[in-house]
């Protein structure tokens, strides 16, 4: 074959891999077939192609076709690497506001994601609204002091020191009833099994609720004989029932964490008791469930961990010679404020997961008044100042903001998140 006819060839070839410029790969197979042609047609218009040179040609062609392939590839993976590393390392200082919807209401709301909604209670009412700040439904009555809990989509509000108890769903009002004596505390599960810590003079009583008020079960307490329940909380499933009690014993305070089980395992059991654990020297001033075969007490220095779907037993325990200046927690990390040993630094924040391991250890001196951790991200924000960490430690944003902040969500959606003001909710983008 003449040097024409093979630079022909090659031209034709170099057309037809136009496509590779242009992102629109074909198969490989397909791109060997058309060489194949081109050669076979070549030869069959009467050019002498010798079968050893024909063969080299069809082998190189494979590896140019590979090597192509191999070196976008690795150019495609860089690119998203980078992205990924900037998106991932970069601490964002700057943010856009997108979108904003007008808040009606008076100050002093409180607002609780629950799904894709947002409860928001006061002492006139609660109501559910969208992101949008869309209402969806609206429920009024008059509490001088409500306090809320919500389990999946589910929220108890009632009043503290009150009687009055409510309980809604993403559909509206599911049930509410008022209580003989005055309410402490309230917890609610997904299904609407209310508990309630009610105080009667020296006697506290730790009492089970229907939705609609009907009781399900009781337990009277005194500090001499159980404790002082400091907190309670409820399975998501609402058959178990978690309680811290404190209590002084041989002069020494000592807290005493309870598990009922109001399901088949409690039947048999002396007031539905189904294990109990001891702690002297120390305070739990919280318990709650992550889930329906785990849960997490809180303590003055450090937190334990109960695991078992119906007798729950400590299976981890971390403890700390520090003061505990905060704690803050979601179903899958619990988190700590200490004050920091470096000079410049006002905090040290320490986050573990529930096996007892330590994330992450960071030193900080952002100013907030409050913190959360919603979807894996550290929401940490006071009046006019937001700061955001990672569940990995990195500074993810740090901004003042213009209006007065009352709460703020993410709700998983890249580098957005929803800051609620007395003016209005804000959709904002941090880059």
């Amino acid at each position: 074959m003449n040097k024409d006819k093979w630079k022909n060839i090659q031209g034709k070839l170099s057309d037809k891999l136009q496509f590779l410029k242009l992102g629109e790969e074909p198969e490989l197979e397909d791109e060997i077939q058309i060489e194949e042609e081109t050669l076979f047609s070549d030869a069959a218009a009467g050019a002498k192609l010798p079968e050893d040179d024909f063969e080299a040609k069809l082998a190189r062609n494979r590896k140019w076709v590979f090597r192509r392939r191999i070196i976008l590839a690795a150019v495609v993976l860089a690119v998203i690497g980078g992205f990924v590393l900037y998106n991932v390392l970069t601490t964002f200082r700057d943010y856009v506001i997108v979108d904003s919807y007008e808040n009606e209401v008076s100050a002093g709301s409180e607002y609780v994601a629950a799904g894709n909604r947002i409860y928001r209670y006061s002492t006139d009412g609660i109501s559910c609204v969208s992101r949008r700040n869309e209402l969806q439904w609206s429920i009024t009555y008059n509490m001088q002091a409500p306090i809320a809990d919500v389990c999946g989509e589910t929220m108890a509000v009632a009043e503290q020191q009150g009687n009055q108890v409510y309980v809604v769903n993403e559909d509206g009002l599911v049930g509410n009833f008022e209580t003989l004596l005055p309410i402490l505390k309230v917890r609610v599960s997904r299904q609407g099994v209310v508990a309630v810590v009610l105080q009667e003079e020296d006697v506290s009583w730790v009492n089970l609720y229907q939705a609609d008020g009907t009781a399900i079960a009781e337990d009277k307490t005194t500090v001499t004989e159980s404790g002082y329940p400091l907190d309670i909380d409820l399975s998501p499933d609402g058959q178990k029932l978690a309680v811290s009690y404190l209590g002084v014993k041989e002069g020494m305070i000592s807290s005493d964490v309870v598990f009922y089980h109001f399901g088949s395992a409690g039947q048999a059991e002396n007031d539905y008791v189904v294990s109990r654990e001891t702690y002297t020297d120390t305070v739990i001033p919280e318990i709650y469930f992550t889930d329906n075969a785990r849960a997490v007490a809180v303590a003055d220095n450090g937190y334990m961990v109960f695991r078992g779907s119906d007798a729950p037993e400590q299976s981890e325990i971390v403890t700390f010679e520090e003061e505990i200046l905060s704690t803050f927690h979601d179903e899958d990390a619990i988190g700590f404020l200490f004050e920091s040993r470096e000079e410049g630094y006002a905090y040290r924040m320490e986050l573990y997961n529930y096996r007892g391991r330590r994330r992450f250890s960071k030193n900080l001196n952002s100013e907030f008044e409050r913190i959360k951790i919603q979807n894996g991200q550290i929401l940490m924000y006071s009046d006019r100042s937001i700061d955001i960490i990672t569940s990995s430690g990195q500074m993810r944003f740090t901004s003042a903001y213009e209006k007065s902040i009352a709460d703020i969500f993410y709700f998983s959606e890249f580098r957005k998140y929803l800051v609620i003001t007395d003016e209005g909710f804000d959709r904002i983008r941090i880059g």
